[in-house]
């Protein structure tokens, strides 16, 4: 599915936000944007992650397979080696941005592109449909 793009966050006084990165990741998973109110709130950074389970889609991490402090470049070439599901896609966490990547380590979605993408990886999540 094509990803959405929202033009700006949209945050509200509560603390809650729906972000560009994650709104674009949710909706290249198949998930309507209207089907949520926030990606995150002040007690809760990783709200996503309840978004996609309520969308019928599996969310298990994989931070432990690759290395300590490894950079986005470097846990593509890992992502490329797993023996997940075909058709599993990784959601790749940095500081303050969330990227979507294939089982072969290609980039799906990702709002801020690199040429050499040296950021470190924060989180990382395989994705599949139950």
């Amino acid at each position: 599915m094509k990803p959405i793009i929202l033009p700006d966050h949209i945050r509200r006084p509560s603390g809650s936000c729906k972000t560009i990165c994650v709104t674009a990741c949710l909706t290249a998973l198949g998930i309507p944007v209207d089907a949520f109110q926030s990606t995150s709130t002040r007690k809760n950074v990783t709200a996503y992650h309840g978004v996609i389970r309520r969308h019928g889609f599996a969310l298990r991490s994989r931070k432990s397979s690759i290395p300590r402090n490894a950079s986005v470049g470097r846990a593509r070439r890992v992502i490329a080696s797993f023996n997940d599901p075909i058709g599993t896609v990784y959601i790749v966490r940095v500081q303050g941005h969330l990227l979507l990547v294939d089982d072969r380590g290609a980039t799906i979605v990702d709002t801020a592109p690199r040429q050499r993408d040296r950021r470190q990886v924060v989180e990382i999540h395989a994705v599949w449909s139950k």
